[in-house]
C-alpha cells in the first residue's frame, strides 16, 4: 500500500511541476487576450454542436452503446474517410486496423495539462501545415480549448467548430483511430497525427474532425500554416517571400515583435537553391514559429518542426556553444530533440523562403461578412456597401470558397481576386491584390478609415486549370514546395491501381458529390452553413437561381466599430440582362411590324445584332 501511495505522490507532484511550468511558460507569452473571431453564426454553431452531442450521449446512455459516426466511420468506410477520389494513387501502407482510443491507450484523456507545442507530433499524412498551425495556436494559453466545443469520453463523442469560408461551423466525430504497429517495439502507435504522450487524444481527434468536414485526410495532403491557422480562430491570413522584405530592421519591429500578439506565423523553404546550406531545415515543410527574442543584441527566433524532431543545427542550435546557463534561463531552453531550436533573426530570414502569416483578433474587435453570387465572363455588377460609425482601424478580406472541399474533383478555373475600395464621392481610398501567386483563398487589406459610407468593387481575373503536360516532358517527379508544402515524416506510397466500376464505387463518388452539392447550394441560396451534416442546414431562404453564377465571393470586415454594417449587392446576372434585353428587342420588332411594315427592312439589321448579343455572351 505504501508503494501504491508514494506513486501516486509522485505523479500528483510532476503534474503539479507541469502545471507551474506551463504557467510560467503562458507569462512568456505576453498574449492572453487573442480569441477565436466571435461572428453571428459563432453561438449558433456552438449551439448546434453542442445539441449534437447531447442527444447523441443521451441516445448512447440509453442504448449502452459507444458512439459511431456513421458519416465518417474509419471501421466500415475507411476508404470514405482517407481518400478524396475513387481513382486516388495515394496508397498509406502498414495500416494495422481500426480501435476505440480508450482500447488502444490505458488511462486515455483529452488533455494533459493542456494543450502545448510539444505534445504534437505529425503522422503519415502530409498535413504538416495543419499541425503547424495546431502548434502555434496552442503556444496561446486557452485558445486551442475552445475549439472542442463538448465532449464525452464515457461514449466518445467529440464536438468540434472549424471557421470555414467566413464562417463558423461543427462538426462531431467518434473516438475510432487507425493505428499500425511500431517495427522495432511492437507496440501499436496512432497512424495518423499523435501527441507526446499518446494516451492524450486532443490532437488526433481535431485532426480527425478537420479531414471529416473536408471529407477524408487526404484532402489534408499540402497546405499553408496560414491558412490552418485562419480556419482555427477566425483570422485573415496571408503569405510573402523573405526575400521581398524591403527594410529586414522594420520587418523586425512591425512584424517579427507581433508574433503571438496580433499576428500568428508560421514558415517554409519553398524551393531547393543550388548548394544551400540549410543546416538541417527540411525543404517544402512547414514549420512553427513560436517567438522571438532579443539577447545580448542580438535578435533570435524560436522555432519548431511539426515532427518533434530534426532541428537546425547552425548558430543558437542545441548543440551551438553559444548557450551559456545565464542563456538557457533567460530564454527558458533545453537542450533536447523535441522539434523546438532558436537560431538568428537574419539565418532565419536568409534559409526561410516563404511566411505564413494570420492576423488574429481580441475580443475588442467586430466582424461583418455577407456573401455573393459573382460572374466574371461576362463580368457581373456584383459589390459590396458598407458603412462606419465611427474611426476605426479595418480590416478588409475578399474571399473564395476553399477549394480543399473539392479534392480529386477539383476545378476547371483558378481565380485570382483583388479588390478596390472607395469612398462615397468615388475616390479610391486603397486596392488590394494577391503578392504570391500561390495562394488565392483570399486577400486582404488594413487601413484605418473615417465615419462614412464605400464601396468595395471586387475584382477576379480567371485562367482554366486544365492545362497539359507537354508530351515529351519526362519529368514525372513533381516536387513539392511550399506552394503546397506536404512533406511527411513517415513514406506514402503513390501506387497506381486499376479500378473496378461497382456498387459501392458508384456510391463513393456520390458521397463525395454530396457533400461539394451542399456546400455549393448553402451559399448560393443564402442559407448557413453550420456543420457537415444534413440536419446542420437551416431552412432555405432564397430560391436557387436558375441562372448558374461562376463563383462564390465573400466580404468581411473587421472593425473597433460594433455597430459597422455590411451589405453584399449581387447584381443582376449578365446573361439575364442580356436575354431581357433579347425580349424586349423581339417584341419591338413585332410591334414595328404591326404598326409600320414597311420599316423592317430597314431597321431590321440594327435588331438582329441586338438579338445576336447574348447569344455571343452565352458561348464565352
Amino acid at each position: 500500500m505504501a508503494r501504491k501511495f508514494k506513486s501516486s505522490g509522485r505523479i500528483a507532484r510532476e503534474a503539479e511541476a507541469a502545471k507551474a511550468a506551463k504557467a510560467k511558460h503562458n507569462k512568456t507569452l505576453q498574449m492572453p487576450s487573442v480569441t477565436l473571431v466571435a461572428t453571428s453564426a459563432m453561438t449558433a454553431a456552438r449551439n448546434a454542436c453542442e445539441a449534437k452531442v447531447d442527444a447523441i450521449v443521451q441516445e448512447c446512455l440509453e442504448n449502452n452503446c459507444r458512439f459511431r459516426d456513421a458519416k465518417f466511420d474509419l471501421l466500415n468506410d475507411r476508404r470514405n474517410c482517407l481518400y478524396n477520389s475513387l481513382i486516388s494513387e495515394t496508397v498509406y501502407p502498414d495500416i494495422a486496423g481500426t480501435k476505440r482510443i480508450p482500447d488502444l491507450f490505458r488511462k486515455s484523456v483529452f488533455f494533459l495539462n493542456g494543450a502545448s507545442p510539444d505534445d504534437i507530433k505529425q503522422g503519415s499524412v502530409g498535413d504538416c501545415w495543419f499541425v503547424a498551425s495546431l502548434a502555434v495556436i496552442s503556444n496561446i494559453p486557452g485558445l486551442l480549448e475552445q475549439l472542442c466545443v463538448k465532449r464525452n469520453e464515457e461514449v466518445g463523442v467529440y464536438g468540434f467548430i472549424f471557421f470555414k469560408d467566413g464562417d463558423w461551423v461543427s462538426t462531431v466525430v467518434d473516438d475510432q483511430m487507425l493505428y499500425k504497429i511500431d517495427r522495432l517495439s511492437g507496440r501499436r502507435e496512432l497512424y495518423f497525427s499523435k501527441c507526446h504522450e499518446e494516451r492524450e487524444s486532443w490532437l488526433p481527434l481535431m485532426e480527425k474532425a478537420y479531414a471529416k468536414i473536408h471529407g477524408d485526410y487526404e484532402s489534408l495532403d499540402g497546405g499553408f500554416t496560414a491558412e490552418g491557422i485562419e480556419d482555427l480562430t477566425g483570422g485573415i491570413a496571408s503569405i510573402m517571400f523573405t526575400s521581398d522584405i524591403l527594410d529586414k530592421d522594420r520587418f523586425w519591429e512591425e512584424e517579427m515583435k507581433e508574433v503571438n500578439k496580433n499576428t500568428l506565423m508560421g514558415c517554409s523553404i519553398g524551393f531547393e537553391e543550388e548548394n544551400s546550406e540549410k543546416h538541417g531545415i527540411q525543404t517544402g515543410h512547414a514549420y512553427s514559429v513560436l517567438n522571438v527574442a532579443e539577447y545580448l543584441g542580438e535578435r533570435l527566433v524560436h522555432v519548431r518542426n511539426p515532427w518533434g524532431k530534426i532541428e537546425w543545427n547552425g548558430d543558437w542550435s542545441d548543440q551551438s556553444e553559444k548557450w551559456t546557463p545565464e542563456a538557457m534561463d533567460a530564454l527558458q531552453h533545453e537542450d533536447k530533440d523535441d522539434g523546438r531550436f532558436w537560431m538568428p533573426y537574419k539565418d532565419f530570414l536568409r534559409i526561410f523562403t516563404t511566411l505564413d502569416r494570420c492576423r488574429v483578433f481580441d475580443a475588442t474587435w467586430s466582424v461583418a461578412s455577407s456573401w455573393i453570387p459573382y460572374n466574371v465572363s461576362p463580368r457581373s455588377s456584383g459589390h459590396y456597401e458598407f458603412e462606419l460609425t465611427k474611426t476605426s482601424k479595418t480590416v478588409l478580406v475578399l474571399s473564395q470558397p476553399d477549394t480543399r472541399y473539392y479534392g480529386a474533383f477539383g476545378s476547371d478555373f483558378d481565380n485570382t481576386l483583388s479588390f478596390h475600395v472607395y469612398d462615397d464621392e468615388g475616390t479610391l481610398v486603397k486596392r488590394a491584390k494577391i503578392t504570391v501567386p500561390y495562394s488565392k483563398r483570399s486577400v486582404s487589406c488594413e487601413l484605418k478609415l473615417k465615419p462614412g459610407k464605400y464601396t468595395v468593387i471586387p475584382h477576379v481575373i480567371r485562367e482554366p486549370t486544365d492545362i497539359k503536360r507537354d508530351a515529351d516532358d519526362d519529368s514525372d517527379d513533381e516536387e513539392e514546395n511550399a506552394v503546397r508544402p506536404a512533406t511527411r515524416d513517415n513514406g506514402v506510397e503513390v501506387v497506381v491501381e486499376q479500378v473496378k466500376m461497382d456498387k459501392s464505387s458508384y456510391l463513393f463518388q456520390q458521397r463525395k458529390a454530396s457533400l461539394i452539392r451542399k456546400m455549393s447550394k448553402a451559399r448560393v441560396t443564402g442559407r448557413t452553413l453550420l456543420g457537415v451534416d444534413d440536419e446542420d442546414y437551416e431552412e432555405e431562404k432564397v430560391e436557387l437561381d436558375e441562372i448558374n453564377w461562376q463563383l462564390m465571393l465573400g466580404l468581411r470586415i473587421y472593425s473597433h466599430d460594433a455597430n459597422a454594417s455590411l451589405e453584399g449587392i449581387p447584381g443582376e446576372h449578365p446573361l439575364r440582362s442580356a436575354e431581357a434585353a433579347a425580349k424586349a428587342a423581339k417584341l419591338a420588332e413585332k410591334q414595328t411590324e404591326k404598326d409600320d411594315p414597311e420599316g423592317v427592312t430597314a431597321t431590321l439589321a440594327d435588331k438582329k445584332e441586338l438579338v445576336a448579343e447574348p447569344e455571343a455572351a452565352k458561348e464565352e
